[in-house]
């Protein structure tokens, strides 16, 4: 307990920052408690009523609240531990923030798991740490049985973009044979290093066409059926158009027996 509460000291000692009131200070602190660990944020005093607190971590938001207190905490995931955290006391007509640096080997997290490419195009991989301090070497790897194969600029149709925080490794004209299958991306700080690895499946140029082929097809087959239908209908329309034209008007028949029987009378 002793030893926890001088770690706390130091890194309050340490980590104190100047917020952006005037007069106001916020002092930060790290507590490791076994598998857990706890940031807080500490603000001297403020002039303004506090209105909450957030919690960032590079620019994702962790936490927010609407408490008043001039304390804050919060409890770090710990399969994520290590990156740059910030605290903000929100007010008016400003907040005031301080960051919280934990350090700790990398995380690497590919961004999707799985990717689908077509024969011929073009796919990219991505691989995203948020870890401090930061990843100073990425690198890039076909997985193959008899070898991970190191993939850079100077493979063939492969190549790498890289920062701090992202690495993208792309893949031009697929090959269907030669491109699918895994690949791992490492990244590594003063700390450690991590990885993570991404499915890569292909399909062939007329697989993709499939779809389009099919709807085309029925559209055929529709059209098809049409024309035979009125096709067939045609001949029987014009027969019965001819009957009709040959066959005497019913009145005029009538007509001519009352005339005879008149003439007999």
């Amino acid at each position: 307990m002793a030893a926890a509460l001088l770690v706390v000291l130091g890194f309050t000692l340490l980590d104190i920052e100047s917020g952006s009131g005037a007069g106001s200070n916020i002092s930060t602190s790290i507590l490791d408690d076994g598998s857990k660990t706890r940031l807080t944020c500490t603000l001297n005093s403020s002039d303004t009523a506090i209105l909450g607190h957030r919690w960032m971590k590079g620019d994702r938001l962790l936490q927010e609240d609407s408490q008043p207190d001039l304390t804050t905490e919060y409890e770090v995931d710990p399969d994520a531990r290590s990156g740059q955290y910030s605290c903000t006391f929100l007010s008016e007509p400003t907040g005031r923030t301080a960051s919280v640096n934990v350090n700790g080997p990398p995380k690497i997290e590919a961004v999707t798991k799985s990717e689908v490419g077509i024969e011929g195009e073009r796919v990219v991989l991505v691989c995203e740490s948020q870890s401090f301090p930061p990843i100073t070497e990425w690198a890039w790897y076909k997985v193959n049985d008899a070898g991970d194969q190191v993939l850079n600029n100077k493979s063939q149709n492969k190549f790498v973009v890289s920062s701090e925080t992202r690495t993208e490794l792309y893949i031009q004209d697929l090959d269907l044979k030669a491109d699918p299958g895994k690949y791992a991306c490492y990244g590594t700080n003063t700390e450690g290093k991590d990885r993570d690895i991404i499915t890569l499946r292909l399909r062939s140029r007329l697989t993709a066409l499939w779809p389009f082929l099919g709807v085309v097809t029925e559209v055929v087959v529709l059209v098809t059926i049409i024309l035979v239908c009125e096709k067939c209908q045609k001949p029987d329309d014009v027969l019965g158009e001819e009957d009709t034209g040959s066959a005497p008007p019913k009145s005029s028949g009538h007509r001519t027996k009352d005339k005879d029987k008149r003439n007999a009378n």
